[in-house]
């Protein structure tokens, strides 16, 4: 009888302890826990922006001398510009944890301008530089909390600038313009935040250092040859994307 309570005792045991074990396992078979949002995907959108530059000045070139140029060699001045943006952009996010790879294009259309008044010779010369279109390639590399994203970015930006100039006043009268594509680095700050699982919005801030070139403003009757050097162009945009392949 002894013999057959040891035989329950242990049985029991046996059973109470593979219990445990199963027990203790249990939460070690558990899924991971899946995000609640996803940044993966591809993703196109909108930006509308406001942006400023300044415009240095140097004068070439002035031949000849009887057209209405009133600036000489080495005469330069500077000016500020400011104005709105808009355009488009495409890109393409990988999410591994909370760290979010990224690549994205933006292409725009610029009002962002200046002008000056001539202070050289007769005073009469009125300067205008423009941006007319800026273009920006970038890697982004953020941190998200669920549906927040920060991100920082750099890349390459180029942006088509128009110089111009105009005479007006008597006697000596005459125009010119130049457009160059001018390039660079450029880098960037933004937040973004998850709306709905297919729409976010974004605040951003770029830095763009682009190089200078020379512009010739002469209008096909001499030579008016400037150096116009707007490296520094700081821009700051909203931002609407729509995930294209969103559930996946």
């Amino acid at each position: 009888m002894c013999r057959k309570a040891w035989v329950l005792l242990a049985a029991i045991g046996v059973a109470v302890l593979s219990r445990s074990a199963g027990a203790t396992e249990l939460p070690n078979k558990a899924p991971a826990a899946v995000p609640a949002y996803d940044w993966s995907g591809l993703y196109v959108g909108a930006n509308l922006g406001y942006g400023g530059s300044r415009a240095n000045w140097t004068n070439l070139r002035s031949s000849p001398a009887a057209t209405f140029y009133d600036a000489l060699p080495g005469d330069s001045f500077s000016n500020r510009l400011s104005g709105i943006f808009g355009g488009a952009q495409i890109g393409y996010n990988v999410q591994n944890g909370r760290w979010v790879y990224g690549i994205e294009a933006m292409l725009d259309a610029s009002a962002i301008n200046g002008d000056h008044a001539s202070t050289f010779g007769a005073a009469d010369d009125q300067f205008k530089a423009n941006i007319k279109a800026l273009a920006m390639v970038s890697g982004r590399l953020g941190y998200v909390w669920d549906n927040v994203l920060a991100y920082g970015k750099a890349g390459v930006a180029v942006a088509n600038i128009r110089a111009s100039v105009s005479d007006n006043v008597p006697p000596t009268t005459g125009a010119g313009s130049d457009n160059k594509w001018l390039a660079g680095p450029s880098v960037g700050l933004g937040v973004e935040y998850g709306i709905t699982p297919r729409l976010s919005l974004a605040v951003e801030y770029d830095y763009m250092r682009l190089d200078s070139a020379s512009y010739q403003l002469g209008g096909g009757v001499g030579s008016y040859l400037w150096n116009l050097d707007m490296r520094n162009i700081s821009i700051v945009m909203a931002k609407l994307n729509y995930r294209i392949n969103w559930p996946r």
